[in-house]
C-alpha cells in the first residue's frame, strides 16, 4: 500500500488550543478515527490531568493509542512509532480517515519524518545513579546537566520531566552523543497529509488555560492524584509531570490548593510556549490563527482541502 495514496489528517498546536474539539468534529463528518499524539494520554488512569477525551467521546468516535500503557512503565518513542503506524494502516484498510491529534511534537516528527531514533536499551543502574544525584544535589540538577551537554533537548523538556531528562542523559552516557544530534530527520514528509496547526493570541490561550485548569480541579483532579499515589506510590514518575506535581505538592502540605492552581497556570503557559517553539520549526504545518473562541477559520481551511463540515447558519 502506497501511503501517499491514502488520506491522513494531523492536528497539532499548543495545549488548550482546541485540537481535540476540532478533531472530534472532523471525525464525525468524515468517517474519521482519532489517533493519540500526546505522550501522557497514552497512559491508563491519567485522565483529568491530561485532558483525555471523555468516555462518551471515545464511545462515539473510535480512538486509538489512548490508555495503552501502564503508568509504571516507560513507553518509548520507538514503541509509539510502531503502534501509531499499525493503527494508521488498520484505519486505512477499513476505508476510514485517520486523524492524529495531540501536542507531543516528537511523536509527530518521528511519525511524519524520517527521524532516527537511538537504539539504547534502558540502563537501570545508571537511572538509579541519576535519580540519586538529583535527590542529593537538588531539584533541577539533572536538567542543568542536560542543558550543558544537549541544550536543544533541555529546552524542549520541562525541568520536572525527570523521566525524559534521564532518558536523554542515558543516551548521551551510553553513546557519547547528544540525543538531539542523533534524532536527525529529513525535511520531506513520509506521508501525504493535511497537516494543520492551531494558533491564537497569547491572551486568548491564557484564558482557555485558566478555564481548563479550573475544570480539572472541579472535575476531581485532586482525587485522581490521590488515587494514583495510593495505587502506585508517591514516587511514580508521571506524578512529577504537569498538573500532577502541583497537586502532589498540595497533598504533601507543601502549598495550598490556590497556590497549586496558580503554579499549574504558570507551568502550563510555559509548556505551551515550548510546544509552539517546537512546532514553529516544522515546515510541513499550515497554521491557522484563531482570533476568538471560534474554530471556523480552521473548518474553512479543512473544507478547502476537501473535507466535510455541515453548513452553519450565519450568526
Amino acid at each position: 500500500m502506497n501511503p501517499s495514496q491514502n488520506p491522513l489528517v494531523v492536528i497539532a498546536g499548543p495545549t488548550a488550543s482546541g485540537k481535540s474539539s476540532l478533531a472530534l468534529e472532523l471525525a464525525r463528518h468524515n468517517q474519521g478515527e482519532l489517533i493519540c499524539a500526546d505522550s501522557r494520554q497514552i497512559y491508563r488512569e491519567l485522565n483529568i490531568g491530561t485532558a483525555k477525551p471523555s468516555l462518551s467521546e471515545q464511545e462515539e468516535i473510535p480512538h486509538h493509542l489512548f490508555d495503552i500503557a501502564d503508568p509504571r512503565e516507560t513507553f518509548t518513542v520507538t514503541q509509539y512509532l510502531l503502534a501509531a503506524e499499525q493503527a494508521l494502516h488498520a484505519i486505512w484498510q477499513r476505508g476510514k480517515l485517520p486523524i492524529f491529534v495531540g501536542g507531543t511534537g516528537l511523536y509527530l516528527k518521528t511519525l511524519l519524518y524520517a527521524y532516527q531514533i537511538p537504539e539504547v536499551a534502558p540502563q537501570p543502574e545508571l537511572r538509579a545513579e541519576l535519580l540519586k544525584a538529583e535527590s542529593e544535589k537538588g531539584e533541577g540538577y539533572l536538567h542543568t546537566e542536560l542543558h550543558r551537554i544537549d541544550p536543544p533537548s533541555a529546552e524542549r523538556l520541562h525541568p520536572h520531566d525527570l523521566r525524559r531528562i534521564i532518558r536523554a542523559l542515558e543516551v548521551y552516557r551510553v553513546t557519547g552523543q547528544a540525543l538531539s544530534e542523533q534524532q536527525s530527520r529529513s525535511s520531506e514528509l513520509r506521508y501525504s497529509c493535511i497537516y494543520l496547526g492551531l494558533s491564537m493570541p497569547r491572551a486568548l490561550l491564557e484564558q482557555r488555560i485558566v478555564r481548563r485548569i479550573q475544570a480539572m480541579i472541579d472535575g476531581g483532579l485532586v482525587e485522581e492524584v490521590k488515587a494514583l499515589r495510593e495505587r502506585y506510590g508517591a514516587d511514580l514518575p508521571l506524578l512529577q509531570t504537569l498538573n500532577y506535581r502541583e497537586i502532589a505538592d498540595f497533598l504533601d502540605s507543601k502549598t495550598d490548593l490556590k497556590t497549586a492552581q496558580a503554579e499549574m497556570h504558570i507551568h502550563t503557559r510555559q509548556y505551551a510556549k515550548r510546544q509552539m517553539t517546537w512546532f514553529r520549526k516544522d515546515p510541513g504545518i499550515h497554521w491557522v490563527e484563531l482570533e476568538q473562541e471560534d474554530l471556523r477559520p480552521a473548518r474553512e481551511w479543512l473544507i478547502k482541502q476537501g473535507l466535510q463540515f455541515p453548513a452553519r447558519k450565519a450568526a
